[in-house]
């Protein structure tokens, strides 16, 4: 029986390892992953292990400088034998298999217990066996012994542990990196590390029954708040849509390296990486999860957690939002854009085990080929909006995605989209249903079904419609009026020009504030020829209209009036005949603005709503600037003058709890953008033009023009971002008494918002 195990590389090289950059919290999940992995040990499920456990044991924050203080991970896992201990802690040796399991241990391993701590001691146990076997990893002996073996040590079980067949692995970490340590220990590091885990390994958790305690805690697993499965909401696309979908595809077998950890493309036998031919197997590929939508909009908490063997290794992605036109490369947002304001509330989870990771396990790689066969599933290729798909030229997007977007892509209250509200028909307030979120989250029986949610849902529709049937209300459906039914279908005369139906302009409009509440229900279409040389046709029969129009009419040519435009002040005349009512009582400008209110906000010239706008649109750049910036990474801190330096590390120093060194070096690498105010974020966007310019968060051309015309460009963005970031302060408040300069500037700024709303269509 050996007295060592050969590190392989040198003592300098493995303390080098921990200078790769591990966050804290990455460190424990590497670790947490092995043990994940020992409870599937040879293929082997553990339904023989009662209460499969791992548990995270921290020292006291004031031990931190006592050599004997320990971080430990142990787990009652299967355990190691001593060959199996011996190459997991190798650098450079993982024994796992990279698309079966959660752990790469070898290379991971030594990568967070060196970054934890400059001490490792590593103890395995099988039930079978009457000892321990343990290696210890001291890189202050090693280093001073110069010396590339570590001690292979033993202990014998206790006569209890002997007796309960105790079996299992405990990582235990010593000589502690202070700085390090500190925010899984401290402060609001310590929840949060628990939440985090709570999140990255719930599904883990729930479908295989292990518990995870944190320093004691019980983690618990996340869950999304979403609607009940049986709800669903009509579409004129798609019929009945569900607010869950799940989506369980197998993709055809294909050739694997697992040398490379790369797949092969059809027909290759040889990697194409390492030339290999003697390690290639071939493997399933599946795509499974869901996706569904949460019972409330949030500007953050939106979008598909991404996940590899249970563990999430992207909480809420929404590159799926995203599409790209293949000719151009052109990126374009796609949702949320009916409620931009509110944010968005599509979410999922989707296990995609085949897509590679990075070393640190917190990105999949979506220039991986395999990325784009989940695209294809989960999204389609075509445009999510069916306007710009036909415009485009190209097929009808009925992806899981599309048949979500077209069911809940607004944010109007009622039955149709599904959305809570006051009973006065107004959106319900924010803080009340996040109140409601909140308790969800903690387990309160009252909030976890989505009763409560659908009662407002009621609640706004009663208000709107003048009132639901018990038996619709039950079954989640929208009410059908009588002014909804038609008893026949206008019959056209052959000859005149085919008409598209227009989906965005078809629905029902409704005026509650009105006397008679009078809806209507509009079926319009878009011509492909002249119509009589009429630019609109607008034919009512009381309550149902039929609106046709000529988009190639001189009359659209030559102002900057829209179809819809004419829609909503044609409406506006036809719900005052509707109530009865005149002018004097109802002018049509009120009445036109509580059409566009109801129906169209987006056409609405409200400076709240635009300050709105501006700080969604800001929030965006932020989040686009922090997910991409570190792409021009190692930056030049001198780009940064001295107070705005000064000021992010603070920020970093405070919300991190890192040291100044950690603070300058996460600015170096591009992952400071959250802690900068607005007027850093124009700079930053100013300097690294590139990263929001060819359609990567703006549609605006950038890489393949000349010096002068980037410039241009520049000047162009920046122009507009400082109109937007100047509105957004703007609240409203008194706007009447303001003076025409004030005017001026803002009609100037609206115009910019508009033209930068436009560059990310």
């Amino acid at each position: 029986m050996a007295d060592t195990v050969n590190l392989t590389p040198s003592p300098r090289v493995l303390r080098m390892l921990g200078q790769i950059d591990f966050a804290p919290w990455q460190c424990l999940a590497e670790l947490i992953d092995n043990s994940i992995d020992g409870f599937m040990k040879g293929g082997r499920a553990f339904p023989s292990i009662p209460s499969p456990q791992i548990h995270v044991e921290l020292p006291e924050g004031g031990e931190l400088d006592d050599l004997n203080a320990e971080i430990v991970i142990r787990d009652n896992a299967l355990g190691m034998s001593e060959d199996e201990l011996g190459k997991a802690v190798k650098a450079g040796y993982s024994g796992n298999d990279p698309v079966e399991k959660l752990g790469l241990f070898g290379m991971g391993f030594n990568i967070s217990t060196a970054r934890l701590g400059r001490r490792t001691i590593v103890w395995s146990t099988t039930a079978d066996s009457s000892e321990w076997i343990g290696i210890e990893i001291d890189f202050d002996v090693l280093e001073k012994q110069q010396s590339f073996l570590a001690p292979l040590i033993h202990k014998d079980k206790t006569e209890a542990e002997l007796q309960e067949a105790v079996h299992g692995t405990h990582v235990r970490i010593g000589k502690l990196d202070r700085g390090r340590v500190r925010p899984l220990i401290w402060g609001r590091g310590k929840p949060a590390t628990r939440t985090r885990l709570g999140k990255i390994y719930g599904r883990v958790m729930a479908s295989r029954g292990i518990q995870i305690l944190y320093d004691g805690q019980e983690i618990k697993p996340a869950r999304h708040c979403t609607w009940d499965t049986k709800r669903s909401v009509p579409t004129p696309e798609f019929g009945n849509v569900p607010t869950f979908i799940p989506i369980t595809q197998a993709l055809e077998p294909r050739r694997f390296c697992n040398t490379c950890w790369i797949w092969l493309t059809s027909g290759e036998k040889t990697c194409p990486s390492c030339s290999n031919t003697s390690d290639i197997t071939e493997r399933q590929r599946r795509i499974s999860g869901w996706i569904g939508v949460q019972r409330y909009f949030d500007k953050e908490h939106y979008g598909i957690d991404l996940i590899r063997n249970g563990r999430v290794i992207e909480e809420l992605d929404k590159s799926v939002f995203y599409w790209t036109d293949p000719e151009s490369g052109d990126r374009a947002l796609e949702y949320p854009l009916d409620a931009t304001h509110w944010g968005g509330r599509i979410v999922g989870e989707l296990e995609i085990d085949f897509v590679r990771v990075s070393h640190q396990k917190d990105a999949f790689d979506k220039l991986d080929p395999e990325w784009d066969k989940v695209i294809e599933i989960v999204r389609g290729t075509s445009p999510l909006r069916p306007q710009i798909a036909q415009r485009l030229g190209l097929p009808r997007n009925t992806s899981p995605l599309a048949r979500l977007y077209a069911g809940y892509r607004a944010g109007k209250v009622g039955l149709r989209w599904l959305v809570p509200g006051k009973e006065n028909g107004e959106g319900k307030n924010d803080r009340e249903i996040h109140d409601w979120v909140r308790r969800f989250h903690e387990g309160e029986q009252e909030y976890q079904s989505d009763q409560k949610w659908f009662d407002l849902v009621i609640a706004a529709e009663q208000s709107g419609r003048g009132g639901t049937s018990a038996s619709q209300a039950a079954a989640g459906e929208p009410p059908i009026r009588s002014s909804a039914v038609s008893s026949g279908t206008q019959v056209r005369d052959p000859s005149t020009p085919v008409f598209d139906e227009d989906t965005e302009l078809s629905r029902e409009y409704r005026m509650p504030a009105l006397p008679g509440e009078p809806t209507i229900r509009v079926k319009a279409r878009r011509s492909r020829g002249p119509m009589d040389g009429k630019p609109i046709g607008f034919v009512a029969r009381n309550n149902l209209v039929d609106f046709d129009y000529d988009p190639t009419h001189s009359f659209f040519e030559d102002n900057l009036d829209t179809p819809q435009d004419c829609l909503i002040l044609d409406l506006a005349h036809h719900f005052l005949a509707l109530s009865g009512e005149s002018q004097r009582t109802w002018p049509i400008a009120v009445i036109e603005r509580e059409v566009r209110r109801l129906h169209f906000p987006d056409t609405l010239t409200s400076v709240a709503r635009s300050a709105e706008e501006s700080r969604s649109m800001m929030s965006a750049l932020r989040e686009h600037l922090d997910r991409v910036l570190p792409e021009g990474a190692p930056l030049d801190l001198n780009v940064l003058e001295a107070g705005e330096l000064e000021s992010i590390k603070e920020a970093v120093l405070r919300e991190a709890l890192g040291t100044e060194q950690e603070a300058e070096e996460t600015i170096r690498r591009g992952h400071f953008v959250k802690y900068a105010d607005d007027e850093l974020l124009l700079k930053i966007a100013g300097l690294f033009p590139g990263l929001i310019a060819d359609g990567r968060f703006f549609d605006v051309p950038f890489a393949g023009m000349s010096e002068r015309l980037k410039a241009r460009s520049v000047s162009m963005i920046g122009d507009a971002l400082l109109d937007v970031l100047w509105l957004r302060s703007e609240s409203g408040s008194g706007a009447i008494s303001k003076d025409e300069n004030w005017r001026r500037r803002y009609a100037k700024a609206l115009a910019s918002l508009r033209l930068a709303s436009s560059w990310r269509s």
